[in-house]
């Protein structure tokens, strides 16, 4: 049998210029100082199994990651999330937990993010997200890691919807097996300079499917409050 829990949480402040990698690392420390029942891979360098399944860009605060963490024997949602939480360091916020069922993987399905805008940006944004909305294609030129040429990505097509209200930018885009629009990507197509902007972005919802069921659910709710 699997035991395994996903747990939602919330990071902002400095730690949102933290890696993928090094999110990974904090929770592995932070489940070394615990005492849970946590399943470990073999090999000559055992790992907790855990898996963070939608990474998020540097520099982006959350209000609705999810870690799953896999165990030893089965376990309450709250009894993984009570001694974690208190192993968080500033800036990481543990919100709730539910059950993964066997057979079942945590897929995200969309995401929706927030920009707060200056006076200044709201015309120009909200103009750029007509002209994107508004067309049946948007490409954009994805760059690989060591910096050689990437692919071309059809931003649009990921494209769930976006709009300007109360001074904010919001968008919400598909997350496929072929991958999903980056917030820089976006920031871009929106005429807004993503190096100074991305720090300010907060990824306020994700819709995660749990493959194997026909449950669909929101891990508990993102308010207007989380965006904050």
């Amino acid at each position: 049998m699997r035991y395994r829990v996903a747990i939602r949480f919330a990071i902002d402040g400095d730690l949102r210029f933290i890696s993928h990698h090094d999110t990974m690392r904090l929770f592995e420390r932070a489940l070394a100082r615990t005492r849970l029942p946590v399943k470990y891979s073999r090999g000559f360098n055992p790992r907790p199994r855990l898996s963070l399944p939608l990474p998020r860009a540097v520099g982006v605060a959350s209000t609705c990651d999810v870690l799953v963490l896999e165990l030893c024997e089965a376990t309450e949602p709250g009894d993984v999330l009570a001694p974690l939480a208190g192993q968080m360091p500033p800036g990481v916020r543990l919100l709730d937990a539910r059950r993964v069922e066997a057979g079942a993987a945590v897929q995200p399905e969309t995401v929706t993010y927030a920009l707060p805008l200056t006076g200044e940006q709201v015309s120009s944004a909200q103009a750029a997200v007509e002209r994107l909305l508004a067309a049946e294609q948007w490409r954009v030129d994805r760059g690989s890691a060591d910096g050689r040429s990437g692919k071309t990505v059809d931003l649009r097509g990921y494209l769930v919807s976006a709009g300007v209200q109360a001074k904010t930018l919001r968008w919400t885009v598909r997350v496929t097996s072929a991958g999903t629009v980056r917030p820089a990507e976006m920031l871009d197509a929106c005429g807004l300079d993503a190096k100074a902007c991305q720090h300010r972005v907060t990824r306020v919802d994700v819709c995660w499917s749990d493959a194997g069921s026909a449950d669909r659910e929101r891990m508990g709710p993102a308010s207007q409050a989380d965006a904050r």
